[in-house]
């Protein structure tokens, strides 16, 4: 294999492949999220069995669904339910639906099901703990489920074309995980070989309740037909996929994880990039493409779609294949490097073709490219760290290098600022708003990437090249959020969309098509411009295919690492703390310190969301930091220091820093202890903060020591940090009942991220789309 440097002149660049109208375009892949799995639990040799089957003659009851593997067991709950059609919608705000689901992290006792039977049904109205990694719903296809349950019950199989033109026999309306409602944060389990590619605890969950939907369809058939009734014919299941409706929710997701953006897209443009430099075509390859090339022809077949935009897509798509599909049939010539002259042919077709003939390539190469899946994964935490002594004239150097497609936009053109992007109070959902006619841009999310980069650069104007980012930022905190990005950027290139998504013209479905290919999603059929309808896992095996049941030897075997349950996760009172920090105020940047700082304490056993919660309240004697021209803190006149403020200097300033560092009063002074934690790994040297009530060390790994009851009950104290000697604890016990929260504290947290949504409006609940026609 060659080096990855050699891969250069192979690779396409971020400029081509960051582009919304490619990305809108994307295809699922070798790499994609699912066929990760499912590759992953057939080469290690994973069973699977339904230890529990207690559901009665009206569909009622639960089941678990147990996945065996040669460390761990998971389990997926079941809780089917009898739904009125009335009440059966897709839209995120419904309370009721036909399944619920949660993925259990081992083999629940009879004590886990009542638990998850009194939470599971009300999904985010219930909790879920430390021991569940997703929590989700569905609801049955109104035009297939019931006609699929007659038609079995009377000893006859469904027409095969009935089945096709929908495709699924329940759709899923949300599958949470990563901390959500008191899950598991992914921090937990990130570290398992089986769920460290992303999203697998995700895809684990949708798979076997692709099974469940089987089994629920086939025992209704039974209890409705008796012994006449029959199963589904194995092909006819093997269509069957688990579908789902995706709106405007997921859209942000690839602008907030810029890291994990390009770590997906790096991957898959390397894997696309081994291909092409490969010297000859072997036999087998060329085989596998041409049967490729044909499943794929069959698949576009079955796409169904009445949106116009979506139609001529899939007749670009169709037309294409048919070339692919002629021109495979004399290749390859005689030719060096074949597998890169395919692709320089290829492309001249459509971008639809072009991302299906990149699909089609990686398909025959799976002992050359699947390596890559190992890299697709991203620890975030690791980037969020602002390098504030990064020279101003790096920076300008940054943005001129990596947001050279923002900074020509002229954004006083009002098609290039039409759009904003927000939360509805009424629904809780993203939105995209009309800037000219709708009210509350004010309190817009931070998407507007392209935007915030031409703000930036302008206010680098005038500042010196050696001036370090930690001064500037000092001064104009507002472009904290920016200066994080641009550094990220700096060192991941596929770390942005390179487009204007505040224009006129931008499509947000063309963001849901490139995560939903990363899925593993197929056959796109968007409604609108703003939702689209997929289907996972149609075509791919099922746990049966697998081999036998699992023995109960093999699950005695098993051996899980779980925690301990815990009431809320990490990840869920970190944004918690975000979205309210940016409802008192502050800046998106600072709010995500004040996000880190809340979710860091609480990770540890302290009350993080409390002391937020406690310093959010008071402002208006809160100035902010003051430093001189060396980089020490200078005496601030009155008043207290803001924590979130200085904390957020004392990390950018902390390789700048001479020791001992004072500074005046600060209000809430726990809540440096995140940022001076921070600021000792920068230094790879344990710091002290001392206070006139005692003193508190942290160690490069965040572990704490010292009067830290003192600290946490004192309210506002004039504050220094100095080196710390001796060796410090790596972490700190908890000392925190996480499952007791406070419910004062939740409450006020989230009425001051409420502040960060924008009243309905009739333009917004036209936004929403409808989802209850789903299949028609």
């Amino acid at each position: 294999m060659r080096k990855e440097a050699e891969l250069e002149c192979f690779q396409r660049g971020p400029a081509q492949v960051m582009r919304l109208a490619r990305m809108g375009s994307a295809h699922p892949t070798r790499l994609s999220f699912l066929r990760i799995m499912l590759r992953r639990m057939q080469a290690d040799g994973w069973r699977f069995d339904r230890p529990l089957w207690d559901v009665g003659g009206q569909g009622v009851g639960r089941a678990v669904y147990r996945a065996v593997g040669p460390e761990r067991v998971y389990s997926l709950v079941a809780f089917s339910h009898d739904l009125p059609p009335h009440m059966r919608t897709d839209r995120v705000i419904a309370t009721a639906w036909d399944a619920t689901f949660a993925l259990f992290d081992g083999e629940p006792t009879a004590a886990d099901l009542d638990r998850l039977a009194t939470n599971v049904p009300l999904q985010e109205g219930g909790r879920v703990t430390g021991r569940e990694l997703t929590l989700s719903r569905a609801n049955r296809s109104v035009r297939l489920f019931q006609y699929v349950v007659e038609r079995l019950a009377a000893g006859l199989q469904p027409d095969p074309e009935e089945v096709t033109a929908v495709g699924y026999l329940m759709r899923t309306t949300a599958v949470y995980g990563s901390g959500k409602f008191g899950a598991a944060d992914r921090a937990r389990y990130a570290d398992r070989a089986e769920l460290q590619a992303p999203f697998q605890a995700e895809m684990l969950s949708v798979w076997l309740i692709r099974a469940f939907t089987v089994d629920l369809v086939e025992h209704l058939a039974r209890v409705k037909g008796g012994s006449a009734a029959v199963k589904l014919s194995p092909a006819i299941k093997r269509g069957l996929g688990v579908g789902n409706s995706t709106g405007l929710g997921m859209a942000p997701f690839l602008v907030r994880h810029p890291l994990l953006l390009d770590r997906w897209m790096r991957a898959q443009e390397t894997a696309l990039a081994r291909v092409r430099a490969l010297p000859e075509a072997d036999a087998a390859a060329t085989a596998k493409l041409h049967d490729a090339v044909a499943a794929a022809q069959a698949n576009a077949r079955h796409w169904r779609s009445d949106h116009p935009m979506q139609r001529k897509k899939l007749d670009d798509l169709r037309g294409d294949l048919e070339s692919i599909a002629t021109r495979v049939k004399n290749w390859p010539a005689a030719e060096p490097y074949p597998w890169d002259a395919f692709w320089r042919w290829g492309e001249g077709l459509s971008l639809e073709g072009q991302e299906a003939l990149a699909a089609l390539m990686l398909e025959p190469h799976g002992a050359l490219v699947d390596d890559l899946a190992d890299s697709m994964s991203a620890d975030e935490a690791a980037a969020f760290r602002i390098d504030g002594a990064m020279p101003a004239g790096v920076l300008r150097r940054l943005l001129r290098e990596y947001y050279d497609w923002a900074l020509p936009i002229d954004f006083s053109r009002p098609e290039n600022l039409a759009r904003f992007w927000y939360v509805s109070e009424e629904k809780l959902e993203p939105r995209l708003g009309s800037r000219a006619n709708e009210a509350g841009s004010e309190r817009e999310q931070p998407l507007g990437i392209a935007w915030y980069a031409s703000a930036l650069a302008a206010a680098l104007e005038g500042i010196e090249d050696e001036t370090p980012l930690a001064a500037f930022l000092l001064s104009h905190p507002e472009h904290r959020y920016m200066v994080r990005r641009a550094q990220i950027a700096g060192q991941h290139a596929f770390a942005e969309i390179h487009d204007n998504l505040f224009a006129a013209d931008m499509l947000p479905i063309d963001m849901l098509r490139c995560k939903l290919a990363f899925f593993g999603a197929s056959r796109f059929d968007p409604r609108s411009d703003r939702w689209v309808r997929i289907s996972l896992f149609q075509d791919e095996p099922y746990p049966k295919d697998f081999g036998p049941p699992a023995s109960r030897q093999e699950f005695a075997a098993s051996q899980n690492r779980c925690d301990e349950p815990t009431g809320y996760s990490t990840s869920e009172l970190e944004a918690l703390g975000l979205k309210a920090a940016r409802g008192a105020g502050l800046s998106w940047g600072l709010a995500e310190e004040a996000g880190f700082a809340s979710g860091w304490l609480y990770a540890r056993g302290l009350d993080g969301p409390a002391l937020l919660l406690q310093r959010l309240r008071r402002s208006a004697d809160v100035v902010p930091p003051q430093w001189d021209a060396d980089g020490n803190f200078e005496p601030v006149a009155g008043g207290c220091i803001c924590p979130v403020a200085l904390g957020a200097a004392l990390s950018d300033f902390a390789t700048l820093w001479v020791l001992p560092l004072c500074a005046g009063t600060v209000d809430c002074p726990a809540l440096l202890l995140p940022f001076i934690g921070q600021a000792a790994a920068a230094r790879r040297h344990p710091l002290t903060l001392i206070w006139d009530g005692g003193s508190v060390g942290i160690s490069p790994a965040g572990g704490i020591s010292g009067e830290l009851a003192s600290l946490l009950t004192t309210a506002t104290a004039a504050i220094s940090i100095s080196s710390a000697s001796g060796s410090l604890p790596a972490v700190l016990a908890s000392s925190l009942s996480r499952e007791t929260l406070h419910q004062s504290t939740l409450a006020g947290l989230e009425a001051l991220a409420m502040r960060t949504t924008v009243p309905a409006s009739d333009a917004s609940r036209a936004d929403a789309g409808s989802f209850e026609d789903d299949d028609g």
